[in-house]
């Protein structure tokens, strides 16, 4: 059809997702994430002709007792926006299949990459 799918969108956050949860430890491997993913939000502004010519930025706009919220910029090389998203993740404990509190090592971890939220278009 000329341009990327939408869920190619998706699969972008999805990569700085899991490099930014490896730089904060979260990931390792052969271990899974102490996270899981609730919620994926992506507001397209303008079709990828060129996928080679992307950069995704994250960061966290929310930092809660049990979950947090990453941000995401999906650029042109030229700045030219092409979307922005949000995921949820929530700290999630395997053992007992149900959320738990993130640590306090987390939380901090995770205010060295706050920075403002995302402004979706308004709805309704």
């Amino acid at each position: 059809m000329g341009h990327v799918n939408n869920a190619t969108y998706l699969q972008y956050m999805e990569t700085v997702r899991v490099e930014l949860a490896r730089t904060l430890g979260q990931v390792r491997e052969g271990f899974r994430s102490g996270f899981i993913i609730a919620s994926a939000r992506c507001e397209f502004k303008k079709p990828i002709r060129d996928e080679r010519r992307i950069n995704v930025s994250v960061w966290v706009s929310r930092i809660g007792v049990r979950s947090w919220d990453l941000d995401y910029s999906i650029r042109g090389l030229r700045g030219v926006q092409y979307a922005v998203g949000r995921t949820t993740q929530v700290a999630y404990d395997y053992k007992t299949r149900s959320a738990a509190k993130i640590s306090g090592k987390l939380k901090r971890e995770l205010a060295k990459y706050v920075e403002a939220p995302v402004k979706f278009r308004e709805t309704g």
